[in-house]
């Protein structure tokens, strides 16, 4: 009887597999200063579950405390960017990205997070020639 449990088990982790979902940042360490001050942070959400609601999807960069909404990039799938204004300081940026979402559950849908570990971003000036 215990066989036939641990085939059947083993049957339905195969046919399942894994459940992964990360956030990938896009954006370099380094950035050169621009006259606008204006930077752009990018990431990339990958994930196979799914149960995730991809229309409940938001992205944020939490930077200095604030949440600052991402927007979705239409010609690339599940990346999403934000134009920050940032000052150059010495000490440089840092920021993480989070994520939130709904998972169909049941009786109705519930709401879960993903979020990075803190990214350092300095603004640099220009390589010149």
């Amino acid at each position: 009887m215990s066989f036939k449990i641990l085939v059947f088990t083993m049957t339905v982790l195969l046919q399942t597999g894994c459940v992964k979902t990360t956030i990938v940042n896009l954006t370099p360490s380094k950035l050169p200063r621009n006259s606008q001050g204006i930077y752009r942070i990018e990431a990339a959400w990958e994930s196979n579950q799914k149960s995730i609601r991809d229309e409940s999807i938001q992205g944020f960069v939490v930077i200095d405390g604030n949440h600052v909404p991402m927007e979705r990039v239409q010609v690339v799938e599940d990346r999403w960017e934000v134009l920050l204004p940032l000052d150059q300081v010495d000490e440089g940026h840092t920021y993480l990205l989070k994520f939130d979402y709904l998972y169909d559950s049941f009786p109705e849908a519930k709401p879960d997070s993903l979020r990075t570990q803190p990214y350092k971003l300095n603004i640099v000036e220009p390589n010149r020639p």
